[in-house]
């Protein structure tokens, strides 16, 4: 056995050796890596690990051709999918647990989350999907994070307070960059975000952590003069429970979507079941979303909200807002 192994080693190790599932043995025996200093009596210890990690993504590679489960991604659910970014300790885990229904392994070692773990947001009348993932700069694991990144709607950047919060974005941002996913500052607003040439864009927000250590804001408000202006940034404490509600409507306004009610004509409308689109999608895009054929059928529809007056007859590329009610004719 070679030397100068940490402890949180040996607590990898049981933990791998107590896997069941092939999920298991995979996220366990990367984890285990992890913990593994590089070193010359280790290279051969750290090799057999890799054969064996090699051996049992094979063998999840062929699961997911064959339809079963797939480890690397994360089936959206709900509104809108925001997926969770962060160094070591930073809180991520305690934020999916104060925010959902989703019970995390939150730790005092550095890597407890070792598996893309999705819990349920309500907000309001709907619900989104938030996704806590492995920390950023673990070897083991950033090839598939980055991955899960790519395809949710948007990022939560999680940063610890008291650990110099600017220079944990700064990292992420860079990161990020290098996995070719480029964050859209606040100030770039307006319809979905798309695929570009060199990458994605994603919307993102700053959840600053342990804002219950830090003496009268001074980190908060570096961290917010230094970013503020391009992301939005909420303060919170996960183990005090306080600002979340507020992060709740940020994460809302983040996610890209917008509810709209339907009114079906001399009817109520139902306010029960918002349909969510996205943000910038017209009365053509709706009528689309509802199905296919209506789009052809429609002639013109009605919008309470967001139009100059209730019911107000508006046409097919009339931009919907967020909580309008729509009345489709056909």
């Amino acid at each position: 056995m070679p030397a100068n192994l940490p402890p949180e080693y040996f607590e990898a190790e049981k933990r791998y050796k107590q896997a069941a599932t092939l999920q298991e043995r995979i996220a366990a025996l990367e984890n285990l890596l992890a913990t593994i200093p590089k070193h010359k009596g280790t290279d051969k210890l750290r090799a057999d690990f890799r054969r064996r990690l090699s051996q049992l993504r094979k063998d999840a590679v062929s699961r997911r051709k064959s339809g079963r489960s797939d480890l690397y991604v994360v089936q959206r659910e709900g509104a809108a999918q925001i997926a969770f970014v962060g160094f070591p300790n930073s809180g991520k885990s305690s934020l999916l647990a104060c925010l959902t229904n989703a019970n995390p392994v939150i730790a005092d070692y550095p890597i407890s989350t070792v598996t893309p773990l999705p819990g349920m947001m309500p907000f309001e009348d709907i619900q989104l999907q938030l996704v806590d993932l492995p920390p950023i700069g673990n070897e083991s694991t950033d090839g598939w994070v980055s991955g899960i990144l790519r395809y949710a709607n948007a990022l939560l950047l999680v940063v610890d307070l008291t650990e110099d919060p600017d220079i944990q974005v700064e990292l992420l941002i860079d990161q990020l960059r290098s996995w070719n996913i480029h964050l859209v500052p606040k100030t770039d607003s307006g319809g979905p975000v798309r695929s570009g040439p060199a990458g994605v864009s994603k919307k993102a927000l700053i959840a600053a952590n342990k804002r219950d250590l830090d003496p009268n804001d001074r980190s908060f408000s570096a961290l917010e003069n230094r970013y503020g202006q391009e992301y939005p940034c909420i303060g919170v404490s996960a183990k005090k429970k306080e600002h979340l509600e507020e992060l709740k409507r940020a994460l809302f306004d983040i996610s890209g979507v917008i509810r709209v009610y339907a009114k079906p004509p001399g009817k109520d409308p139902d306010l029960s079941m918002p349909f969510t689109i996205p943000t910038g999608s017209t009365i053509l895009d709706l009528a689309s979303f509802i199905h296919k054929d209506f789009m052809f059928h429609l002639k013109y529809a009605r919008v309470w909200g967001s139009a100059k007056f209730d019911g107000q007859r508006v046409e097919k590329s009339y931009v919907l807002k967020d909580r309008d009610i729509v009345e489709l004719n056909a």
